[in-house]
């Protein structure tokens, strides 16, 4: 088998965000066809939180520390069933080119189903459950782009999709499938969205290279919008620590900037955020902060980080009424452990460790 040499440390959470770019990019409409119903679901993907010395750490979407029966280290939680690639990825693994399956259960492992057997490059953030669908990878095309397929819950019927511009899935609202990539024909980077029921694919908007001002580093889809983290400003000189991002609010419809949430990212963009309830909750300088999703009120600090930590990922908030994040810090010289998983009280309050181990 072929090896991706990519480690799997780096969880599958901070793969599914996608940024935004400046109004003064164009903005392609090829059509709008379905008035009909839309609903807005929440994007699961599936965490791979590798499995430290045979211990697997509770994926997305689910309370932390329940043991599962199944054998998996890559998979989500939805509605009281486990959704789950059927293997144990080690942390110091490499990533192969093997075909693997998802299957879905009840908690207790009873009910076994197999939705779809052509998973490829399982764990590395390609595999969403939005709503009744199941979004995954199957091959690479000759550019080396993934190819996406989506198997309907309800039927178990699998259908591809039929693009060559899809980086990352980002949401589906019964109509229209919202992503992010790349027009290779064009060269260039946009937000897009493919209406499944014909297979038309619309771009929402265009941005620019990395690096360049309006380039849009990481995009989430939460209830009709596109919360982008934008590169706004490039002070003289290549130092990536000194650049500024501002989090802006794009219409699904149109692609078009319609506010910006009154928050300014400075450093290398390895930032993270999640939005849940109509809240937006961000690694930030050393805390965790929240504010409401609508720009309505105040930022407030929901957690400090330690001295130490430099590197905060958010994980899930599974509704116990805690945000799970991990902290990525200087290795202690006792313990030799560099990486720690806490949760903190959604409300703010004292950060409980959970977990600690060491990561290359």
């Amino acid at each position: 088998m072929k090896e991706i040499n990519k480690k799997l440390w780096i969880p599958a959470a901070i793969a599914v965000t996608v940024m935004l770019v400046p109004a003064v990019f164009g903005v392609a409409h090829t059509f709008s066809e379905d008035k009909g119903k839309i609903s807005f679901y929440s994007a699961r993907g599936f965490s791979n939180m590798c499995a430290y010395e045979g211990m697997v750490y509770r994926g997305v979407n689910g309370v932390y520390g329940d043991s599962i029966p199944q054998q998996s280290s890559i998979f989500t939680i939805q509605e009281d069933k486990i959704y789950y690639v059927e293997k144990v990825q080690e942390a110091y693994e490499s990533v192969t080119d093997e075909l693997l399956s998802i299957k879905c259960s009840d908690m207790n492992s009873s009910n076994v189903k197999v939705l779809a057997e052509d998973v490829f490059l399982a764990g590395m953030g390609h595999e969403k459950l939005i709503g009744d669908k199941l979004f995954y990878g199957y091959e690479y095309d000759d550019s080396y782009r993934m190819r996406y397929a989506y198997v309907d819950l309800n039927t178990g019927e699998r259908k591809e999709i039929k693009t060559d511009r899809i980086d990352n899935i980002l949401g589906y609202d019964g109509r229209y499938v919202y992503y992010n990539g790349y027009d290779g024909a064009e060269d260039e980077n946009i937000l897009g969205r493919i209406y499944l029921k014909s297979g038309k694919d619309e771009t929402l908007t265009v941005y620019p290279q990395v690096d360049e001002e309006g380039y849009i580093d990481s995009v989430s889809y939460y209830e009709g919008k596109l919360y982008c983290l934008t590169l706004v400003t490039k002070p003289e000189g290549y130092d990536y620590r000194t650049y500024e991002y501002q989090m802006q609010v794009r219409s699904g419809e149109s692609g078009k900037v319609e506010r910006e949430l009154p928050i300014n990212f400075t450093g290398s963009a390895n930032y993270s955020f999640l939005i849940e309830e109509g809240k937006l909750y961000a690694s930030l300088a050393g805390k965790i902060i929240m504010l409401p999703a609508d720009g309505s009120g105040e930022m407030k600090t929901i957690a400090v980080m330690k001295a130490d930590e430099y590197w905060g990922i958010l994980h899930f908030i599974p509704g116990d009424g805690y945000l799970y994040y991990e902290a990525i810090a200087q290795v202690n010289e006792e313990t030799q452990n560099n990486d720690y998983f806490y949760r903190v009280p959604i409300d703010g309050g004292e950060s409980e460790l959970l977990n600690e181990w060491f990561i290359i």
